[in-house]
């Protein structure tokens, strides 16, 4: 099908929290009009949903293709590849990172990030500024403020990775929540202790294969980053959010601020969600490596509880791809360990699966975690994340009766091999629709040579 007119007929589509059989009819690009017996005009061709759901387009704010390691590395799923297995996901937007280096405009660093991607991106897209020394910006409130009325309102800090110019210093996220308050800009953190993470790196216990990790990363060394970064949200009045939190305690310390009348929000990822670290002890543990690292089962658990009662806001993938030979070549040396794992593909049916099959979150809060969420707060809503007239026509249709195993060569990622391999998994879309287009039927792209997607200008509400 071609054109962005489209009658998706029959299916039980999802808005406003609950679910009901109608039609949605999409001109131009954006929903037109959604019900019973809406049929369609002459010319407009028909997507038969008979017996499927019909959600939102899903969003995920945190993935990294074309993630720039080194002078000439990069990791491995590329704005194509990366793109496309999205849309094998049901996925339909995407938040990627700016890369530029300390002292770098801002707007360069977007500029940049712009004409790589131009051209190669099947699903929608926008990206998180990176902002890796606050000190060495000039004006650095002044470039914050412009990128925000630009359309570029999201901002990434780390508290770790020194040695890479990447740590903030307290005194500088202070500021740049001072400025959060000032401007609608939104706060976004890599929530680890560095100065800890690099004392307990520099004398490794002794751990079989990656084991070291999980060791060398424990989860209060995500503890006390977040308390500390909430703590001056609180203060400020800014915004924060935490990226992939891999621990319930986490998730309770920004609850506990945001009781306090703090604007802290919390995301999680399906690695936290669906593994534990007991695959580190693998001979091929390594496969498995992120940052932070996998935690225990009932660290997951704990992460279900926070998704459903309202404690996680976000569920997104940090998708960051590599091969098997990538991962293969740290030979027992952390340091060389390359870290992420490929999940754009999986984030629906992982959620879909484990959480609303298994009766932990409802439908609707699945689509809180994986599309009106993120809209709403990285500036999307109700363009994107809702169903709903007006808003762009991006559907994920899926059988919730269908399930498969997972298969890495299904997936549409760069790396050779998934962490979920072999796992049997409902809520792989049967079609995916980009703003009146349906680009993904049957697991296959129908245009795999004519990426359509288009960079998304955001506004926070």
């Amino acid at each position: 099908m071609s054109g962005t007119d489209l009658l998706v007929s029959g299916g039980s589509v999802l808005r406003e929290g609950s679910f009901a059989r109608e039609n949605i009819l999409c001109r131009g690009g954006r929903i037109a009009a959604i019900g019973r017996g809406l049929k369609a005009p002459s010319g407009v061709p028909v997507l038969d949903a008979s017996g499927l759901l019909v959600l939102p387009g899903v969003i995920d704010a945190h993935v990294h293709y074309r993630l720039k390691l080194g002078p000439s590395t990069w990791n491995d799923d590329t704005f194509d590849t990366g793109s496309a297995a999205a849309l094998t996901g049901g996925v339909t937007t995407v938040i990627d990172y700016t890369g530029q280096g300390r002292g770098v405009p801002l707007r360069k660093g977007l500029d940049d990030r712009l004409a790589e991607a131009q051209g190669r991106m099947h699903c929608d897209y926008a990206f998180h500024c990176v902002v890796p020394s606050w000190s060495a910006l000039k004006d650095p409130a002044g470039q914050v403020a412009r990128l925000v009325k630009e359309g570029a309102p999201t901002f990434k800090f780390f508290s770790a990775y020194a040695a890479r110019g990447l740590m903030t210093g307290a005194e500088e996220l202070y500021q740049a929540l001072e400025v959060s308050r000032e401007t609608g800009s939104l706060v976004c953190l890599h929530a680890e202790n560095g100065p800890v993470i690099d004392f307990l790196s520099a004398r490794p216990p002794k751990a079989p294969g990656a084991c070291a990790l999980a060791l060398t990363r424990p989860p209060a060394t995500e503890w006390a980053a977040a308390a500390s970064a909430a703590a001056w949200a609180e203060h400020t009045g800014g915004e924060l959010y935490l990226v992939h939190v891999s621990h319930p305690l986490t998730a309770a310390i920004a609850a506990g601020a945001v009781k306090r009348g703090a604007r802290v929000y919390v995301e999680t990822c399906p690695q936290y969600l669906a593994l534990d670290e007991s695959l580190l002890r693998r001979r091929d543990g390594h496969l498995y490596s992120c940052c932070p690292p996998l935690r225990d089962k009932a660290s997951a658990a704990g992460l279900w509880r926070a998704a459903s009662g309202g404690s996680v806001n976000v569920v997104a993938t940090d998708s960051c791809a590599f091969t098997r030979a990538r991962k293969d070549a740290w030979r027992g040396d952390l340091s060389r360990l390359p870290m992420g794992l490929p999940g754009t593909a999986t984030l629906l049916p992982l959620v879909y699966t484990l959480g609303v099959k298994k009766g932990k979150i409802s439908l609707a809060r699945m689509a809180e975690l994986l599309c009106s969420g993120p809209a709403r707060l990285m500036g999307l809503y109700p363009r994107k994340g809702v169903i709903r007239k007006g808003s762009d026509a991006d559907f994920a249709l899926l059988d919730p009766r269908a399930s498969g195993p997972v298969d890495w060569r299904d997936l549409g990622h760069a790396s050779d091999y998934s962490p979920y391999q072999g796992m049997k998994l409902y809520g792989f879309p049967r079609h995916t629709v980009l703003r009146g287009k349906v680009v993904m039927s049957g697991g296959k792209l129908l245009s795999p040579s004519r990426p359509g997607g288009v960079y998304l200008k955001r506004k926070r509400l």
